[in-house]
């Protein structure tokens, strides 16, 4: 049976950073930002040359079983590998709004990590992580969601939430894809909110001519308007945003 060669080693991540390109250098530090916030976990150089987070234990069906990072990329010279262990299957919906890109059974393909939709791509890692993580790990509950909120978001994402029942007090709240979602009774629209280190997020960014311009200088590629937290929230704004997003009406 051959070996498995994709295998952690006590290796410098920093060390092998530092070696790579100075394009792939900025990609990959930012990489690793990225998915050290959404799985938790410090990176860890896997043979050949793979960052990886956490750890998964797979069976093929042959009988060969081995481990495998959660979450990981290669920064190849190539492209920007980024490894999906499940497939793209269940991630239809990410990958057309993703951006540049291409996809082989479980790697998604970049040439330059700008090519992606920032906002697109963190949420495909944020869901992909969560996907493999043991049921007693993920979050159940909205309580346990908002737990997992970085200290330094918080004030924001509870300020977002405020501003989420002032604008529709009808609206439920409840997980969908991994992070906070809201929907009014007898209404098809949803809208979510998530909290990051530097940001909130709110998805998807409402098809409303009144609040297009508005709304321009938060967009984040197609589906996603990020508020830094280093500026205070636009609170009416968002409040007609949650509206336009549920069926209330932008007013």
């Amino acid at each position: 049976m051959a070996e498995n060669k994709t295998r952690p080693t006590d290796a410098d991540v920093g060390d092998f950073v530092a070696g790579l390109s100075a394009r792939r250098r900025d990609e990959a530090e930012r990489l690793i930002e990225v998915m050290t916030e959404i799985s938790g976990e410090p990176p860890v150089l896997w043979e050949p040359s793979i960052i990886g987070f956490g750890k998964v234990h797979y069976r093929y069906e042959s009988g060969r079983t081995g481990e495998m990072p959660a979450s990981s990329f290669s920064p190849r010279k190539a492209s920007l590998t980024i490894y999906l262990p499940e497939g793209f299957d269940r991630y239809a919906d990410l990958l057309d709004r993703l951006g540049k890109h291409r996809t082989s059974v479980s790697c998604l393909y970049l040439n330059n990590l700008d090519d992606a939709n920032p906002g697109t791509l963190r949420e495909l890692l944020t869901r992909s992580w969560w996907h493999h993580q043991k049921p007693e790990r993920k979050p159940t509950t909205v309580a346990e969601y908002v737990a997992t909120i970085p200290e330094a978001a918080r004030p924001h994402f509870d300020e977002l939430r405020v501003l989420a029942r002032e604008a529709l007090p009808e609206a439920g709240e409840e997980l969908g894809y991994g992070i906070l979602g809201y929907r009014m009774p007898d209404s098809k629209g949803r809208a979510y909110i998530s909290g990051w280190r530097d940001h909130v997020a709110i998805y998807p960014i409402p098809r409303d001519e009144e609040l297009a311009a508005e709304l321009a200088p938060f967009q984040q590629g197609k589906g996603t308007l990020w508020f830094a937290l280093t500026e205070p929230l636009p609170a009416e704004l968002i409040r007609r945003t949650l509206r336009a997003l549920l069926g209330g009406g932008v007013g």
